[in-house]
């Protein structure tokens, strides 16, 4: 249960939408990471707009995706259309092994995946660019993803692995999203300058 209550918290401190629960995600399983592993085996980049993965666990880059139900999964965000072109006609390459989460709430699925760069390399040469990646068009493009097609194929290759979660939700009454800050502003009895 350990997952699915920590993402319902997630979900719950965000306004439904919001392209940040994403961000809080990746830190509910760098958490875990630190937990099950220590600190000395988990790392993060230092400049957070210019990665392409998310942690470095045990020496290992390795890209955090998460997404409720079906779909793609973001690989690059941009609002530039021409770098959009030029990854999807010829730059992208996959570059780090990938830990998928795909949520479904209230069901018992196959949730967690480990995708290894060798199967992304497979799947996307099998498949080619125009059927592995896709782009947002019209004036609010924000960069390309995996396609969901190439997503399932890169879940059923045999070098990823996957396990099952039940995705209840827990209900857990969990503080305003600014709570936090709040009390840390409180207690300290800080100045803003």
């Amino acid at each position: 249960m350990g997952l699915p209550t920590a993402f319902d918290m997630v979900r719950q401190r965000m306004p439904k939408g919001n392209p940040a629960v994403g961000i809080l995600r990746e830190h509910v399983i760098i958490g875990f990471f630190v937990a099950e592993f220590g600190e000395d085996a988990v790392s993060t980049p230092e400049r957070g707009n210019e990665r392409s993965y998310d942690v470095i666990l045990c020496g290992q880059e390795l890209s955090i995706k998460t997404r409720t139900g079906e779909g793609g999964v973001k690989i690059l965000w941009t609002v530039d259309t021409e770098q959009v072109e030029h990854e999807i006609n010829e730059g992208y390459r996959p570059e780090h092994d990938i830990l998928l989460i795909n949520i479904f709430w209230g069901a018992n699925k196959d949730s967690v995946f480990y995708i290894p760069l060798s199967a992304q390399k497979s799947v996307l040469d099998d498949m080619g660019r125009e059927k592995y990646l896709s782009s947002a068009t019209g004036t609010n493009n924000r960069g390309i993803e995996i396609r969901g097609r190439a997503i399932s194929k890169l879940k059923a290759h045999s070098d990823s692995l996957g396990f099952s979660v039940n995705w209840v939700a827990a209900n857990i009454n969990s503080p305003a999203p600014w709570q936090e800050w709040q009390d840390y502003w409180e207690k300290g009895k800080y100045l803003i300058g």
